[in-house]
């Protein structure tokens, strides 16, 4: 190892002190400058272990893949579990991210229905998500929230599993190549996007990204049953989830060679697309279905949507390659080390779910770190694992200087990856999670609510009185509600009927 290696290690060391320290101190100034934030330390940790790696190879622990992915997926399981989690107790949750589905799943435990009061209605006429049956026995026994919080961080960890155990059989287990299959798994775990989806709350289409990659395992496997049953439950996540299994159709057409079964998968999958939006969801809601806004531009139905997108893309052009969905692109395919581009027939499957985003006019479609990249991760994360073994054979075939290496590319992705996700490592800051004035005394409050009384409450306290049978997201429903709990800023004086209760560090309890 050369001086300067060793030089450059020492301060990836002390940077890495530095990390730890501002996530246990919460920060301070350096020379005057605030240093208060962990992913900035980040950012400048991966820069040097990225010159580190050049200036001299990297030795890795000798551990098996197979534990060191065990390893990594349990402890993605606890550290995402523990950001969630004390992101709900530091009142940082929402009333429609979680909130919303607490008391769907509330409300089916307590055999109420999958009904939801802000807005009032069956949850089914918004969202059409029967897998949170799964949830439902649970909610018999723990607290609802943090059951659906730890419960989503725990099975997009297991994804990681899954997808190492497609890797390692498509790569072949050997050692080097199971080395490969668990740097593939190691990329899911690291990826910003599904850490994004992760911290936004719960979105029951997030379960299709594990289930997705479930489905192309089991069907490599020969397990046709277990196939379909994971084809089923990502039905069963969310009515657009369907994009999603259209997706694997045309994966089992294309990557396969399947053309025949991934026609009928991509038809079937149109048509519940379209029983759901066109019927069901509408019996339910009594009225059509409310979420085409995004592309209106295309046409006013489902069907006149697909229609033009197909027949007319002169109408998308300019939506579809603007510069800000261009860098999008770049967003999702870096983390992978542009793996993926190296395998265009697996690739291919993601283009219903990344049409859906890149023809929205709603920018926040094409927010990498958003939940509507759970039907485009699992074909980026498949084809990355062809575009590894492409890579593969490629390195083999060029001279030394200049060969395009798989594990070159893995670690390129990893970089990447840590650069674009270390926003997450801030959730681990003391700061974040631990209680000030300001959540005791909303707790305070709360506590003062009866479990049984109807409550108008502000986006953040929603979250924690929604396991009820009316709780409204603030004004809704003020001069109703027996109780509101808002900010003092955005309720200053008691409504029209209403007394006062207490006031405390900035929030206020009105009793009608």
């Amino acid at each position: 190892m050369t001086r300067l290696a060793r030089v450059t290690e020492a301060m990836a060391v002390l940077v890495a002190l530095g990390v730890a320290l501002v996530l246990v101190t919460g920060g301070g100034r350096v020379a005057g400058v605030p240093v208060t934030r962990a992913e900035d330390l980040l950012v400048l940790f991966a820069g040097l272990v990225a010159l580190r790696a050049l200036l001299a190879p990297i030795r890795l622990p000798a551990i098996r893949p197979a534990w060191a992915v065990g390893a990594g997926v349990g402890a993605y399981a606890v550290l995402m579990s523990f950001i969630v989690v004390t992101r709900h107790a530091a009142l940082r949750t929402h009333a429609l991210d979680l909130g919303y589905y607490v008391q769907v799943v509330w409300s089916i435990a307590r055999g109420h229905g999958a009904s939801v009061t802000f807005p009032p209605m069956h949850a089914w006429g918004d969202h059409f998500s029967p897998v949170l049956y799964v949830f439902v026995p649970l909610a018999w026994l723990l607290p609802v929230a943090p059951v659906l919080l730890a419960g989503q961080a725990l099975l997009l960890g297991l994804g990681g599993v899954v997808l190492f155990r497609y890797a390692a059989r498509r790569l072949g287990e050997q050692a080097g190549r199971e080395r490969l299959a668990a740097g593939v798994a190691a990329l899911y775990l690291l990826n910003p996007s599904l850490h994004g989806i992760n911290l936004r709350d719960i979105h029951p289409q997030a379960f299709a990204i594990p289930l997705v990659i479930a489905a192309a395992l089991a069907f490599d496997a020969r397990r046709w049953g277990w196939c379909a049953a994971a084809l089923v439950l990502t039905l069963m996540t969310r009515e657009d989830a369907a994009i999603a299994v259209v997706g694997f159709g045309l994966w089992l057409a294309l990557a396969r060679g399947r053309v025949m079964l991934g026609g009928a998968v991509a038809l079937a999958s149109v048509l519940v697309l379209a029983a759901d939006v066109t019927w069901i969801m509408p019996y339910f809601r009594g009225a059509p279905y409310p979420h085409l806004q995004r592309w209106t531009y295309l046409g006013s139905s489902l069907g006149e949507i697909l229609a033009n997108a197909a027949l007319r893309p002169w109408r998308w052009l300019a939506v579809g390659l603007a510069p800000a969905k261009l860098l999008y692109l770049v967003k999702l395919l870096a983390p992978l080390g542009f793996l993926p581009l190296l395998a265009p027939r697996a690739l291919l499957a993601v283009a219903p779910a990344l049409a859906m985003n890149l023809l929205s006019v709603d920018p926040i479609l094409v927010n990498h770190r958003s939940q509507y990249q759970a039907f485009v991760l699992p074909f980026l994360f498949l084809a990355a694992v062809d575009g590894c073994a492409t890579a593969r054979s490629l390195g083999g075939a060029r001279p030394r200087g200049r060969r395009l290496t798989a594990g070159g590319l893995l670690t390129a992705g990893a970089l990447a990856s840590v650069a674009l996700t270390a926003r997450t490592f801030n959730d681990f800051t003391v700061t974040r999670w631990r209680l000030g004035p300001d959540q005791r005394a909303a707790y305070a409050l709360m506590a003062r609510v009866p479990p049984d009384a109807s409550v108008s409450a502000n986006d953040r306290i929603v979250p924690h009185l929604a396991t009820r049978r009316e709780i409204y997201l603030a004004p809704t429903n003020v001069g109703r509600s027996e109780y509101v709990l808002e900010r003092v800023s955005e309720s200053p004086v008691p409504p029209e009927g209403y007394r006062l209760v207490a006031r405390a560090e900035g929030w206020v309890l009105y009793r009608r």
